[in-house]
């Protein structure tokens, strides 16, 4: 065995015991020097650490035994440019990354080992790097075109994926998410609707295409609609849902629905997972109309302790407009707890009339009459949450 392979095989090994500095070393530069890295979550930035770290490992493999890639990393690299084609990371950047790493491993072989390695070594490392360099480069621009072209092929399939990945939360960050449109050539409203119909008449899939058609239809590549299946119930997104169509639409098919407004990409997979939980978990004497609205969600989640509770959200989406006004919310009070208008105006020192005449502002600014059962229940979480109950 010549001299030569069994230093590098050293340096290697000591380059690889303190991988984890390195590997952060990388990182920090990719993201330093390309902006499309620069935005990465935690969850996409291991990601990127760990193909690096393999790709590291396989170079001081070949480098030390003066081997080639196999058919098998050929294989990888080409699935790392399927998989970047669907989250939208622009091709050019995924390559610069590469010959980014290379850089600082090259510096940091020159800082660490100078005195250890001969011009012949330092001669070979450059070639396996050009080498590996131009075939993954190979290998992820084929795999990227191929999925490219399949994702353009089958737009409507892209975008039910592209809803599926907001709402897991994969796609959270507006370069990528931008990126990606791009290539469907499409684009999202800023915030939109999102509903989530629970299977009746319908089955998960039949429901969410019947709800799709429940919409206003967009100009150009704005996007007025996608419709898919997720953990069994119908998950669309809408541009703009018209309220007196979709409870129609629910009731003529015997269906039930969670239905939000305002929903960022940032927000829907929290969204998301309020309207799964209430479609399953809601108490049956909630469903005085087939479909329950964002303050329904909200008060829903809070009094079952679900992880995404927030007091502050509750009060807000169920008071609204009231939130503010305290003759209101005391009358509103007084209501609940008396159990009617007139022993409350008694409690109010006021005139029933005009305790009936601010229960039906109360009632056309929230859409909610405090005398049907499951509102007086949403009123008064939301008076707790507020603070104002007494």
């Amino acid at each position: 065995m010549p001299p030569s392979t069994d230093r590098r095989r050293t340096i290697a090994a000591v380059l690889m015991e303190d991988e984890g500095p390195l590997a952060e070393t990388f990182l920090a530069t990719i993201s330093r020097e390309i902006p499309a890295y620069a935005t990465l979550d935690e969850r996409q930035l291991q990601e990127v650490r760990s193909i690096i770290v393999w790709t590291l490992r396989r170079v001081l493999d070949l480098w030390a035994e003066e081997g080639s890639l196999t058919e098998e990393d050929i294989r990888l690299f080409r699935g790392v440019g399927a998989v970047r084609a669907r989250d939208g990371r622009p091709l050019s950047a995924v390559l610069r990354a590469y010959r980014v790493a290379a850089t600082v491993f090259l510096d940091q072989v020159s800082d660490h080992f100078r005195d250890d390695v001969s011009i012949d070594d330092v001669t070979s490392l450059v070639r396996v790097w050009f080498a590996v360099l131009d075939e993954l480069s190979e290998a992820i621009y084929d795999g990227y075109e191929a999925t490219g072209r399949v994702l353009g092929a089958d737009r409507e399939s892209s975008l039910r994926q592209l809803l599926s990945d907001l709402l897991l939360g994969r796609q959270s960050h507006a370069g990528t998410l931008a990126g990606r449109l791009r290539e469907l050539e499409a684009q999202l409203p800023p915030t939109f609707d999102l509903v989530v119909v629970r299977p009746g008449g319908l089955d998960a899939a039949e429901a969410a295409a019947a709800i799709a058609g429940v919409r206003e239809q967009a100009d150009g590549p704005l996007v007025s609609s996608i419709h898919t299946v997720m953990d069994g119930v119908g998950v669309v997104l809408l541009a703009h849902a018209d309220d007196a169509a979709l409870r129609a639409e629910l009731e003529r098919h015997g269906l039930r629905a969670a239905h939000q407004r305002g929903v960022s990409p940032r927000l829907a997979p929290r969204a998301h997972r309020l309207a799964l939980h209430a479609v399953s978990h809601a108490p049956e004497f909630a469903w005085t109309r087939p479909v329950l609205n964002d303050g329904d969600l909200e008060v829903i989640a809070l009094t079952a302790g679900h992880a995404d509770a927030d007091p502050a959200r509750v009060a807000a989406s169920v008071l609204g407009p009231v939130s503010t006004d305290g003759d209101a919310l005391a009358t509103l009070d007084a209501v609940l707890q008396a159990g009617g208008a007139a022993p409350a105006a008694a409690r109010l020192h006021l005139h029933p009339q005009t305790v009936r005449y601010r229960l039906r502002r109360l009632a056309e600014a929230t859409g909610r009459d405090p005398r049907d059962p499951w509102n007086r229940y949403v009123f008064q979480t939301a008076l707790m949450a507020a603070g104002a109950g007494a």
